[in-house]
């Protein structure tokens, strides 16, 4: 399943990606003052963060359950 590990490491590579954007933002926040503007934008970068971490989840749950059903099948 070669295209399954390619996605995995999409999605991993991507919530990586996410997380330290997140972090760069806050990071360059800290310590100035900030706008409803900044708040909001923060927020979407949390919420960015929390779905890329769903969709790699899911996908790790979707990969668990092929295999245990492959696995059920053969025996």
């Amino acid at each position: 399943m070669p295209s399954g590990d390619a996605l995995q490491r999409r999605l991993s590579t991507q919530s990586s990606r996410v997380h330290n954007e997140t972090y760069q933002f806050a990071k360059e926040m800290s310590g100035q003052p900030f706008s409803l503007s900044d708040m909001y934008a923060f927020q979407n970068q949390l919420l960015d963060m929390s779905n890329a971490s769903w969709a790699s989840s899911q996908y790790t749950q979707f990969k668990f359950g092929i295999r245990k059903a492959i696995i059920d099948a053969i025996n």
